[in-house]
């Protein structure tokens, strides 16, 4: 058993697409109609099991629902080296990155508002202060 999809509110499903796959390297992984002005889009990193829904215009959709901390942690094996590749390609940090007791820890801003969470195993040795 595995998470297969985490819905992700935006308001421009391209613009979230282009976000997605082009700055931080992750594939579409589907792209079909569902109705009239709908469309059921997913796009998760190379070789993962969860990927997004990209949603806007379902039912529960609403545009005060898409910005803000979606709760969402993406595991990299270095915060830090993930910081400065990410700075290359534009990408807004709100928070970090730093080390904690429990690990690496920063925070980034996707192409819609939402911000996700980006953390690395502690490293042996190295306190928090």
């Amino acid at each position: 058993m595995y998470i297969s999809v985490v819905t992700l509110f935006v308001n421009d499903v391209d613009r979230a697409v282009d976000f997605y796959t082009n700055k931080l390297g992750w594939q579409k992984t589907m792209d079909v109609a569902m109705g009239e002005d709908s469309r059921w889009v997913t796009v998760a990193p190379s070789g993962g099991q969860t990927s997004f829904t990209l949603s806007k215009g379902s039912p529960d959709w609403a545009p005060e629902k898409v910005g803000g901390f979606s709760g969402v942690i993406i595991e990299v094996d270095d915060v830090h080296e993930a910081h400065k590749q990410f700075e290359n390609k534009d990408i807004e940090f709100t928070d970090g990155p730093r080390d904690e007791q429990w690990g690496g820890w920063a925070m980034f801003k996707d192409s819609e508002g939402n911000i996700h969470g980006l953390h690395s195993p502690a490293k042996v040795g190295v306190s928090a202060s």
